[in-house]
């Protein structure tokens, strides 16, 4: 069920008809929440030190990424509410997956540049299903684990992708 523009007017603290002179639809209004959590979100993220360990990189990419969609949680129920009736908000979505890939690309470009580019596109692919908002959701709500249990879980994850991919950096990779 969408937020209904009453019930958005009244958490913002102003009449629906202000609401209305800025938003031509609930749709538009939709949209500008959503772009709005978005750039809040990113405007205070951490650079990449790509000159940092892998170790650290890692550390560092699970605090942040964990504190990011444990926020984030709410935002993305309400995306996924109000996808169908504001398609921006569907477009939004794609953008911050995009977003959130290239961070994830930023974050192991040193590893990621020693390998063939089908072997490069393949652990790319593998942190990005790992390292996504749909990821953190189902350990947190599926699985039910703590923000704790699911951050050791996420820096498991990474050092087992990144460091079967720095062991067999060559090696052909099996397409089915």
């Amino acid at each position: 069920m969408e937020p209904t523009s009453a019930a958005i007017a009244t958490i913002a603290g102003v009449s629906s008809r202000a609401l209305f002179q800025h938003f031509a639809s609930l749709a538009d209004l939709y949209a500008a929440a959503f772009d709005l959590a978005v750039s809040r979100a990113f405007e205070a993220h951490r650079p990449v030190d790509i000159g940092a360990s892998l170790a650290n990189r890692i550390e560092l990419l699970v605090s942040d990424r964990s504190a990011l969609f444990e926020e984030w949680l709410p935002v993305w129920h309400f995306a996924e509410r109000v996808r169908s009736v504001a398609p921006a908000v569907g477009l939004g979505v794609a953008q911050l997956r995009k977003l959130l890939r290239e961070r994830l690309a930023a974050w192991f470009a040193t590893e990621l540049g020693s390998l063939d580019p089908t072997a490069r596109d393949l652990v790319l692919d593998s942190l990005d299903l790992a390292f996504g908002l749909d990821s953190w959701m189902n350990m947190r709500e599926q699985l039910r684990l703590s923000p704790i249990h699911a951050s050791r879980t996420w820096r498991f994850t990474a050092e087992a992708i990144v460091l079967q991919a720095l062991a067999f950096p060559a090696q052909p990779v099996a397409v089915a």
